[in-house]
């Protein structure tokens, strides 16, 4: 078994090494305990638990970067450079079904003037880079995935501020030597790792919104050269007839289905059960995961943010579900 360094762990050391009086030399040993004492308060300062609760601040930021990842994998598969509207508005996806909760409804951009774009990319890679929003481009008051994402950013560069010692990335390795400590070099190790794993996840998600970004600008470029109207009322136009044919489909869809000789509408079911299961197309009452899959699969055609895609009928389908995933709750 390994003897341990009595002198590099005995911290009352600095009163006999040193010159001095007596009162000299005690003061020296309160001047380094003073300064380990500032290092752990800045730790708990920087890394304790935020809000009063049991979570420490980079667990707590690490969940709100897992949402982002999974509104940007859920938003981005669904939003086309074709429906420009649909980037600067809120998703009504996260009102009620399977997805309530899990995705945030922030637009991924904040209005803008369009004649800005080079400006407004410029700014927010800066924001992103510098760690700042000094240069951020939008309205500050404005929420948007954009500005969700460089403000976490922000925070967690933060949180590896640790004042006079080293950044929390650079540690324990730059610990300075009369900080010796197996257990606390054991304990940096691991919030160092777990900094650097929410570091990269950002990183990640940083790429996917810049990418996508950067996809629905040259649309938008593209669109404006060929319309040949700067100020997009051609644009506007288009949408305003897609949603005139969206309605259309909607109330074919409607008939279709109420016409349908395939659904049953056996005795003990109220009129809003039989509603909700031909607007859904089942026969019957389904069990919680075919509901689940219906839905998903029936949000992906009918989401306003997507080409074709109709609000109101999104509604109508969360409303269903919403009645459906009730009795599927009582009946499992």
């Amino acid at each position: 078994m390994s003897t341990p360094n009595m002198l590099t762990n005995d911290w009352f050391i600095s009163a006999i090494v040193n010159d001095g009086t007596v009162s000299q030399c005690l003061n020296m040993v309160v001047t380094e305990l003073d300064r380990k004492q500032r290092f752990v308060q800045k730790l708990k300062e920087k890394i304790g638990e935020k809000s009063g609760g049991n979570i420490d601040a980079i667990t707590e930021i690490s969940a709100r970067i897992l949402t982002l990842e999974n509104t940007l994998k859920f938003r981005l598969s669904i939003l086309s450079p074709d429906r420009r509207g649909a980037w600067f508005r809120t998703s009504a996806s996260t009102a009620t079904g399977p997805f309530a909760g899990t995705v945030l409804p922030d637009a991924v951009f904040s209005n803008y003037d369009e004649n800005r774009t080079n400006k407004i990319r410029a700014g927010l890679v800066d924001c992103w880079n510098k760690r700042n929003l000094l240069s951020y481009p939008f309205k500050a008051s404005e929420s948007c995935l954009w500005k969700i994402l460089l403000s976490i950013n922000f925070e967690l560069h933060s949180i590896g501020d640790l004042g006079e010692w080293a950044r929390l990335e650079a540690l324990p390795e730059e610990l300075a030597g009369d900080f010796e400590s197996r257990a606390l070099k054991a304990f940096l190790s691991n919030v160092k790792m777990e900094y650097l794993a929410a570091r990269q996840r950002l990183v990640n998600a940083y790429d996917v919104l810049l990418d996508a970004s950067d996809r629905f600008w040259a649309g938008a470029r593209s669109f404006k050269s060929s319309s040949g109207d700067a100020s997009g009322k051609s644009g506007a136009h288009e949408d305003m007839y897609d949603g005139h044919r969206a309605a259309e489909k909607m109330r074919q869809d409607f008939r279709s289905r109420r016409s349908s000789t395939t659904i049953k509408r056996p005795v003990g079911k109220s009129a809003q059960d039989i509603e909700a299961l031909v607007f859904m197309g089942f026969e019957d009452f389904p069990d919680s995961e075919s509901l689940k899959q219906r839905y998903h699969s029936l949000a992906l055609e009918m989401h306003p943010d997507r080409q074709g895609g109709n609000e109101a009928r999104f509604k109508l389908l969360a409303k269903s579900y919403k009645h459906l995933a009730m009795f599927c709750a009582h009946h499992p």
